[in-house]
């Protein structure tokens, strides 16, 4: 049973949390971030985001620092809740593996649209998902012209790791 404090402070991280979600769904809109609520919401979650962003700088034009910070927020709360670290690491462990998935998934459909090479999105998911890809090369070269199978192998390694990972912090290990 979590005591009164316990409680406070998962309420707060739960909190903090949903400001992230505002703060990235208002950076999709123009101008969101400039109104009176976007400076609110700013002034409350850069100095959580800042450092995070340091480490991992936006790429083609994409800032990932508020998902990065709400799985860490997450894994806290988790922590907090549970007082156990190893269920936080693997909860953190998930958590980048549904990231990685989702950007394999997203390369493995840019395989059947001509996506343009040279757009920044494009090459910063060709980019990071390259490292998921190579291993498979000697099993499936990329050849001109022919669909990419390097990324679906992947795609079926890191689902098999997610798979994994989650069955371990639901029985126990975590």
């Amino acid at each position: 049973m979590l005591g009164p404090l316990t409680g406070l402070v998962l309420t707060l991280i739960n909190i903090f949390i949903l400001v992230l979600i505002v703060r990235a769904i208002f950076s999709w809109f123009p101008g969101m971030l400039y109104s009176e609520a976007g400076r609110i919401i700013v002034m409350a979650t850069e100095w959580y985001l800042a450092p995070i962003r340091r480490i991992i700088p936006p790429a083609g034009g994409l800032d990932i620092s508020f998902l990065v910070g709400i799985v860490l927020l997450y894994a806290l709360a988790i922590f907090i809740g549970s007082g156990n670290i190893v269920s936080a690491l693997i909860a953190i462990v998930g958590y980048a593996l549904v990231f990685c998935i989702i950007l394999v998934l997203v390369r493995i459909f840019f395989g059947f649209f001509k996506m343009d090479p040279w757009h920044p999105i494009t090459q910063m998911v060709m980019q990071a998902t390259e490292p998921f890809a190579r291993p498979f090369r000697g099993w499936f070269p990329r050849r001109q012209g022919q669909f990419d199978l390097a990324p679906v192998a992947a795609f079926v390694v890191l689902l098999a790791a997610y798979v994994l990972v989650t069955n371990l912090y639901r029985f126990g290990v975590g």
